[in-house]
């Protein structure tokens, strides 16, 4: 088992977690990244003394027990971090709504929308759902209704996808949205039963450097090469650019798109998924624009801005998520959160909209991440399995929220890295 060597391209939560898994059984690894900084979509740097959570605000929580003991091995939830009951609000028509909204119905400023929400659940709830749905958009009207549908799930889903919600798939939500029928939504409304019951609910957040703590203890004892891939030649193993060492498998967690140019021409030729490979280069993602912002005190975690006049989509209280994540020098009374916008945007574009935000928001700094949200559609899962299916026969595993283009979280990272390295480990026993 020894004698075993892999490598694994990329740095972020995917490869370091299968790193880890796989220095612990005894094999032989490298990673490589091309940033000076570990994490990706999970990194965080200092500006101004204050925690910037440069692509969103990355917590910890699942509902999987074995991800959960394998996490908890590394860390001590009393001295490394802290729980936090979640608490998100929708901001709309200048009201603070709890979320999730459809169990909050009368703190809907409009009451004659807050009726016709009632009414169109009553009318739903006796509709027997026994069918498959069609889409994301036919899963939202089905569950909610047209006036709440309209009011917020579209509004917010379509400023975030940039996408028609009839053309995505709902395979991306599951654990994401609160799976419950018209029926117990209105009897949680009368009995003022305001919790979703979705593990989300409840999240432990490290004591210091936010996610990037994560990572970075994650990765203590692993190799690590900060370089950039260009290049994977195969021979009777893989080897990486120029280097000699050779390879017996690959763990790739960076961007499917991009896979194709890595590899020896011949080895990819023999895959014989040449019209696959074709597709993924129209596979649809969406960039993150953040600013990281001073604002007032508040109790809040996430505010969720569905109204069309905002281009952003949230504000991220992670100033709230550790007190420690707050320059000392700020005034007792303000904190800092992240501003997000889904898309490509100018700084310029976005200042004037931080003034008509709540909280009296001041901006300390802004990134731009290219691609942050995976979009899928009808075809794109059932090519991409098959593409993945193909890579992994052929010894090159893909992990990942890129590298397999689903819409994963921390733990759900954590979780498709543990089945890589459990194939590749099965494989050599």
């Amino acid at each position: 088992m020894n004698n075993i060597k892999i490598c694994i391209i990329g740095g972020g939560i995917s490869g370091i977690t299968c790193a880890k898994i796989l220095k612990e059984n005894g094999i032989d690894v490298d990673v490589f990244e091309q940033s000076n900084q570990l994490g990706g979509l999970i990194s965080c740097e200092i500006h101004k003394g204050n925690l910037f959570h440069k692509v969103g605000g990355h917590v910890f929580n699942t509902k999987s027990k074995k991800v959960n003991d394998w996490f908890w091995s590394y860390f001590s939830k009393e001295k490394h971090f802290l729980s936090a009951k979640r608490n998100a609000s929708i901001f709309l028509d200048d009201v603070f709504i709890p979320y999730p909204i459809e169990l909050n119905i009368s703190r809907i400023k409009d009451k004659e929308i807050s009726k016709n929400i009632i009414l169109d659940l009553i009318e739903i709830s006796n509709i027997e759902k026994n069918k498959e749905y069609l889409s994301f958009d036919d899963f939202l009207k089905c569950n909610f209704g047209n006036t709440l549908y309209d009011l917020y799930f579209k509004p917010y889903n379509k400023k975030l996808w940039k996408k028609d919600l009839s053309t995505i798939p709902l395979d991306w939500l599951d654990g994401k949205l609160p799976m419950i029928n018209p029926k117990e939504i209105i009897i949680k409304n009368i009995n003022f039963h305001k919790s979703d019951g979705m593990p989300h609910q409840y999240f432990y957040y490290p004591k210091n450097g936010g996610s990037q703590f994560i990572i970075d203890r994650l990765a203590k004892g692993v190799n690590i090469n900060h370089s950039k891939v260009f290049k994977i030649k195969y021979d009777d193993g893989f080897f990486i650019n120029s280097f000699r060492k050779k390879y017996d498998y690959v763990i790739y967690t960076g961007n499917l798109k991009k896979i194709r140019n890595l590899f020896d021409k011949s080895l990819i030729k023999s895959f014989q998924i040449h019209n696959e490979l074709e597709i993924i280069n129209n596979l649809r993602s969406n960039g993150t624009f953040n600013v990281l912002c001073e604002c007032d005190k508040n109790d809040y975690s996430w505010i969720y801005l569905p109204e069309k006049k905002f281009l952003a989509h949230r504000i991220i209280m992670t100033g709230n998520f550790s007190e420690k994540n707050n320059d000392k020098r700020l005034k007792k009374n303000r904190s800092t959160c992240v501003v997000e916008f889904s898309g490509e945007y100018k700084f310029d574009e976005v200042k004037s909209e931080l003034s008509e935000l709540p909280f009296n928001l001041s901006p300390i700094s802004f990134n731009f991440c290219k691609e942050s949200y995976v979009i899928n559609d009808f075809k794109s899962r059932e090519i991409i399995d098959k593409i993945k299916l193909n890579f992994q026969l052929n010894k090159i595993h893909l992990c990942g929220r890129f590298a397999e283009w689903r819409y994963y979280n921390i733990d759900n990272c954590i979780e498709a890295s543990m089945k890589v390295c459990d194939k590749i480990l099965f494989d050599k026993n």
